[in-house]
């Protein structure tokens, strides 16, 4: 028996630069309301519609005064009323006309019959303390730009600009559907023979992190009539098709050949591990990934090819996890020829971070899927030494990093 063939397969680069040229996205827009917006793709750009502050405002606390008052100095207030000769103005209040300067309330006290005593250092011009009409925000001021995602803090300047319903991009739905006659829902205890879906639950979420609208399947068995059923259901209801499992050369695996005659192949393994048998084609005009039934080999497709296919649709750029410099605690080989992913546990002591990779392969599949990061082997590398100081990409905070 031969050893697997790993020569010859496209990188992941280069399979998504002839994917996407194989098809075009087709862009949706709708309008929804501004708290419904947060995690959105701006659809255009927009600019205020209000002024602000719409006439003028205090800037601080204080009191409105009329500045002429106080053109020989600080005035006798002794007798003054409130309404007659000052008003209260806080923070961002109008104030009536009459009145065109502030006084800081620190700088102002008010007798309990009205009277005010000033501090003998206020000085006072006309438009001392006030914010001019229109030094927040003026209409038609850009506030955003296409292709921004929404985030809580941009709420906040939309509202202020008059924005009430939010044009974004239109979700890409994704089909996703999960086949194999040995597998059972999550919650199901297996019997012999057979095994979990746990990629359903994992690329639905993944999916909502990209932006798309996930549409799970039921699960399917390994019978072609059933699998082209779920196939052309998904392909009239959704703008991309995945169907997990049965990518490779296995005796069941009908799914490849179910894709390979219903459109046009564009890459069938790619120089990536786990999942080489990938398999990326168009069909009807919509893009269609085979994607490797092996949890490991499911979340890395996801995470190259799902996201990237995800982002090109809502004019994204792909998500970068934030990186540290790890020294390895062990020896590990790699496939020259292959971007391998590997989960990574890192912790930290006095000297830094240590990264400790986990092997799928040996037992340790639960421990890679709660990991707190990962690393993607560049193409030509055949492995590191202990002690080797590599970049490793974090899958939860920094500040969660366990010291040992």
């Amino acid at each position: 028996m031969g050893e697997k063939i790993m020569d010859g397969f496209p990188t992941r680069e280069e399979a998504l630069a002839d994917f996407f040229a194989a098809w075009e996205p087709m862009r949706r827009v709708e309008h929804v309301a501004l708290d419904d917006a947060v995690g959105r793709v701006l659809a255009c750009d927009l600019a205020s519609r209000n002024t602000l502050p719409v006439v003028r405002a205090s800037s601080f606390d204080g009191i409105a005064v009329r500045a002429s008052a106080f053109k020989n100095g600080v005035p006798d207030a002794s007798g003054w009323r409130p309404g007659a000769d000052y008003v209260r103005a806080d923070t961002g209040d109008d104030f009536p006309d009459a009145f065109d300067a502030v006084v800081m309330i620190e700088k102002a006290a008010i007798g309990e019959n009205g009277s005010v005593t000033f501090d003998d250092d206020v000085a006072v011009e006309p438009g001392s303390g006030v914010r001019p009409r229109g030094s927040t925000l003026r209409e038609g001021e850009p506030l955003m730009s296409a292709g921004s995602i929404v985030r809580p803090t941009d709420l906040a300047a939309l509202a202020m600009g008059g924005i009430s319903m939010v044009p974004v991009r239109a979700k890409p739905r994704v089909a996703f559907i999960p086949t194999g006659s040995e597998l059972v829902p999550a919650g199901i205890k297996p019997r012999r023979g057979q095994n979990v879906d746990a990629n359903s639950l994992m690329c639905k979420h993944l999916l909502i992190e990209y932006g798309a609208e996930p549409v799970v399947f039921p699960l399917v068995h390994d019978d072609p009539a059933e699998l082209e059923r779920a196939f052309e259901a998904a392909l009239s209801t959704a703008d991309v098709v995945v169907v997990n499992g049965g990518s490779a050369l296995g005796e069941e695996d009908f799914n490849a050949k179910l894709i390979e005659g219903r459109g046009q192949v564009v890459h069938h393994y790619i120089a990536a591990v786990p999942g080489r048998p990938l398999m990326m084609a168009v069909v009807d005009g919509k893009p269609v990934v085979n994607l490797p039934g092996p949890v490991m080999a499911a979340y890395f497709g996801s995470e190259w090819c799902l996201q990237a296919v995800t982002a090109r649709i809502l004019g994204i750029p792909v998500r970068r996890h934030p990186t540290v410099r790890a020294r390895a605690d062990a020896a590990k080989a790699s496939i020259p020829k292959m971007a391998n992913i590997a989960r990574v546990r890192v912790t930290r002591d006095d000297e830094g971070y240590m990264a400790h990779f986990l092997d799928f392969k040996a037992g340790e599949l639960a421990a890679c899927m709660t990991s707190n990061a990962q690393r993607v082997s560049p193409l030509g590398e055949a492995g590191w030494d202990k002690g080797d100081v590599l970049d490793v990409e974090l899958l939860r905070g920094e500040e969660f990093i366990e010291k040992r």
